[in-house]
């Protein structure tokens, strides 16, 4: 064998050996949410910048932060926990809506609960028949920490995609590996402390040695439901609809294909329009999404004459996990147990009792 082959293998080894190298973080989180961005901030206070490391599958910023959390429809339905957010988030700047819900049928919009009854409500809808509250999203943040929020999360962010999560056995005293993280571009990571915000669903199907893990553990992932759902947020440029509340309007007047769910906003940007729908197909097509939206501004341009021509700009987020439910708090406190270095974040994070019932963001505010 020639020198130059020979010398052409040892690189391409050694390079392969790099590539699979294990590196270590005595904390790390796994997620590109709101949650895992508090985490950061929380863990920041607690440990040396060096020991955290943030992996994200996609880049993550204030901009997707607003305009995942401060668009769209509101996910906060619940007095009690807005009085509950303020004593961890004190400076929170949370506005009620100033109507309650209403539903629209025969070219009128009529108060749930009346003589007057509803298209049936799809699974996941009954949800938003509440007062919602508007969250400004940077107001849970310090003005400074806002103010450098992107700067932090790059110190600390790594995009990589996920292939596997494993729970292991530490031998090492100072690097003291309680799991590992394998990625698709076949590097590692170990770290001590793991905190999530996968949904549990999604945290089971990439463990391995699932085989090895307390039923309870199973259990609380594979026992959570995920409801897929397309928001989309409008800037107008003009006002539409003067009442702030949520209205229902049927999909379909002749097939229960349940409601849009929308919202007009009166914000510092002007006047916005949120739209929702709940997504009840499995593996929903993106032409059939499109023709969703389609018809979602059909329909309003009936209810609101003029309102396609008066759509300024137009935001779209389509998430199969964006709604977490069924979380079984019962189990957490063993899994913590059994697991004290592994933390669930976000819509699945541990409650107090008295907030077990909540859902979504309230969850992630809340934990």
């Amino acid at each position: 064998m020639s020198f130059g082959l020979l010398k052409h293998f040892k690189d391409q080894k050694k390079g392969f050996q790099e590539q699979t190298q294990v590196s270590f973080a005595a904390h790390l989180i796994l997620g590109a949410d709101l949650s895992s961005v508090l985490k950061l901030l929380e863990l920041r206070k607690q440990h040396s910048a060096e020991s955290i490391k943030l992996i994200s599958p996609r880049v993550l910023n204030k901009k997707l932060l607003l305009e995942t959390y401060q668009y769209g429809a509101s996910q906060l339905r619940s007095e009690d926990v807005v009085t509950e957010i303020y004593k961890t988030h004190f400076d929170a700047k949370i506005l009620p809506q100033k109507n309650s819900p209403q539903f629209y049928k025969d070219g009128k919009f009529h108060d749930f609960g009346g003589r007057a009854k509803s298209m049936d409500l799809l699974a996941g809808e009954d949800f938003f028949l509440t007062k919602g509250y508007h969250l400004d999203i940077s107001s849970l943040f310090t003005a400074e920490d806002w103010q450098n929020l992107d700067e932090i999360i790059a110190a600390h962010i790594d995009i990589r995609i996920v292939e596997g999560i494993e729970k292991t056995q530490s031998k090492d005293l100072v690097e003291k590996g309680e799991w590992l993280i394998t990625f698709k571009d076949y590097k590692k990571m170990s770290c001590e402390s793991l905190y999530s915000a996968f949904t549990p669903k999604k945290f089971l199907s990439l463990l391995k040695n699932k085989d090895s893990m307390t039923p309870d553990m199973i259990d609380f992932c594979s026992s959570v439901t995920t409801q897929a759902a397309l928001s989309i947020t409008w800037k107008m440029k003009k006002e539409l609809h003067h009442e702030e509340r949520t209205v229902f309007i049927p999909q379909s007047m002749t097939h229960e294909w349940g409601h849009f769910i929308i919202e007009f906003e009166n914000s510092s940007e002007g006047p916005l329009c949120h739209g929702l729908f709940l997504i009840h197909e499995e593996e929903p097509q993106s032409e059939d999404l499109a023709t969703k939206i389609k018809l979602m501004k059909r329909v309003l341009e009936r209810v609101f004459p003029d309102f396609e021509n008066n759509i300024h700009k137009e935001y779209i987020r389509f998430d199969e996990e964006m709604f977490v439910s069924h979380v079984k708090d019962n189990l957490i406190e063993q899994i913590h147990f059994d697991y004290p270095t592994l933390n669930f974040l976000g819509q699945s994070a541990a409650m107090k009792p008295q907030f077990v019932h909540e859902k979504f963001l309230a969850r992630t505010l809340l934990s």
